[in-house]
């Protein structure tokens, strides 16, 4: 038993140690090999609740890597560092017990095909379901090793993940045959050709990095306000319009700027602005007051939306919440776009955080518990999302320039904001408010990670964060500017719209896609089978 733990532990740690932003990345190739011979001995060693004993030993490696990558969600909130990490290590233990029984009824090659397909295919669910949490998925791993995934641009984050796992496995198969080897040095000469095979998306990478055509330069001026989100004040919308416009006014009135970019949940009044009325609010006429004097200026901003439905008896939404008998509300965590010469555009987030910001399974859930809500360290209500169909781009009022709107935890989603450039964007803007975590590697996961949106759509990405760090990205994942975590002040700096659209913007997901498919099949296989 104390072998089997040892070698669950060195799992977990490796996957933690090759985690960027501090981590050795190389430890990944190697990291998932110990739990599959752990799998190996315990399938076949004589004892009986073989997976029992596997669902053991694979949920200690996985929670310690789940624990020492994510610890920081604990700043935010116990409850939700307590779920996430036992959720999420549940599945990836359930990975190896389906495994398992591939390889035990099928065959070897059977089950190492299942490994890595059912692995992508999880990681796709993970995208998609009520708990979403895809902040572990593999191919995140790279995230600071940009010169080895320039090809991102054609399979995604889940090229990267293919490529973890087909290397864990490929090196396992040899290691697990060492005995056989009467002469060890056949096994080093073995292990050479295999070595070389695992570095050939590097020189990939090399070769597919060229020089992208870039088209008009333009110059954004991102807001770094460093405002408390812990400190329980009540700071009205107008205030923060004069905190906006401290930071900003001199530099606006010196040069000309195309945008200037605040966080998220900037304008976050109490209740927030009423959406269908918001253009008749003070904040608007003091947004347009002052954007007159920039007349080439647009403000994209964070902002707390809310739509009241009155008169309603039966639920007018999925995610509205009851105020009163006949009284609705659905809150939104949105994003507008300002300007003095038109009127303002607005999209909602649609990638909310489970727990603090929706309740998950609300239609089954909230008869049971109520209204309350899994405080993970933000909200007490659900938020309101948007319907893809109404997902829009921002354009700028008097150039061809057009943009993305992602909201923090959304820039985690590959293919969801891939759709956005597919919708026309030639550059992508990150709102965020990473200051609920602290200075841990919470926030520079998010900041690492929107590199990686970068390089899959080629595309420029300029990023406001409220306590940072707010940065410029380039079409190849280079931060070009940046503006240090907790420093309050502004960056100005130039980016490029870029128009041509990569393979993964115009096809998505598609090895998770195809794994799904080869997934299913393989398992349906080892269900029609009935020796072990």
């Amino acid at each position: 038993m104390s072998r089997l733990l040892a070698y669950s532990l060195t799992t977990g740690f490796l996957l933690a140690c090759s985690w960027p932003v501090n981590g050795f990345t190389p430890l990944i190739f190697i990291s998932l090999i110990p739990i599959l011979y752990v799998e190996d001995l315990i399938s076949k060693d004589p004892l009986a609740k073989k997976y029992l004993r596997l669902f053991f030993y694979s949920f200690i490696a996985f929670l310690t890597w789940n624990i020492a990558t994510t610890w920081w969600i604990v700043n935010s909130s116990l409850p939700g560092f307590i779920f996430a990490n036992l959720v999420n290590s549940l599945f990836y233990s359930l990975i190896l017990i389906l495994y398992s029984r591939v390889k035990r009824k099928v065959d070897f090659k059977a089950g190492a095909l299942f490994f890595i397909t059912f692995w992508i295919a999880f990681e796709k669910f993970h995208l998609n379901w009520e708990f979403s949490w895809p902040w572990l998925n593999l191919g995140n791993v790279f995230s600071e090793r940009i010169s080895w995934i320039q090809w991102y641009e054609f399979t995604g984050v889940f090229g990267g993940s293919l490529w973890v796992l087909s290397s864990n496995i490929i090196l396992f198969n040899l290691i697990r045959k060492y005995p056989s080897f009467k002469d060890p040095r056949r096994f080093y000469i073995r292990i050479f050709p295999r070595l070389i095979l695992i570095c050939i998306p590097i020189i990939i990478s090399f070769l597919v990095k060229q020089k992208i055509e870039l088209g008009e330069k333009f110059k954004v001026l991102i807001t770094q306000p460093r405002i408390d989100p812990w400190s329980g004040k009540s700071d009205t919308n107008l205030e923060y319009y004069e905190i906006f416009k401290d930071l900003t006014n001199e530099e606006l009135r010196t040069n000309q700027y195309d945008f200037v970019i605040t966080p998220e949940t900037y304008f976050s009044e109490g209740y927030g602005e009423n959406v269908d009325y918001f253009k008749y609010s003070k904040l608007h006429d003091s947004l347009s007051n002052y954007l007159n004097d920039f007349s080439n200026t647009n403000l994209i901003s964070g902002i707390q939306f809310y739509k009241l439905y009155q008169n309603q008896i039966e639920k007018p939404s999925r995610t509205a919440n009851l105020v009163r008998e006949k009284l609705w509300i659905d809150y939104y965590n949105s994003s507008i776009n300002f300007s003095a010469n038109k009127e303002f555009e607005y999209n909602h987030k649609s990638k909310l955080v489970v727990g603090s910001e929706y309740m998950p399974l609300k239609s089954l859930l909230e008869p049971i518990f109520g209204t309350i809500m899994v405080d993970l360290g933000g909200t007490t209500v659900s938020r309101g999302t948007q319907h893809k169909s109404e997902r829009k781009i921002f354009k700028h009022s008097k150039k061809n320039l057009k943009t993305v709107p992602i909201v923090c935890y959304e820039s985690i989603y590959g293919e969801y904001v891939a759709d956005y450039v597919n919708l026309g964007a030639n550059f992508i803007t990150i709102i965020s408010n990473d200051a609920w975590w602290g200075n841990t590697p919470g926030h520079r996961h998010l900041l690492s990670y929107a590199r990686l949106r970068a390089i899959e759509n080629r595309r420029y990405i300029v990023r406001s964060a409220n306590s940072g760090v707010s940065s410029i990205i380039n079409e190849i994942g280079e931060y070009d500017e940046i503006l240090p975590f907790d420093e309050k002040g502004i960056l100005s700096g130039v980016a490029y719209a870029i128009d041509k659209k990569t393979f993964y913007s115009k096809n998505g997901d598609f090895i998770a896609r195809i794994s799904i498919l080869l997934s299913v099949l393989l398992l349906l296989i080892s269900f029609s089978r009935v020796k072990e």
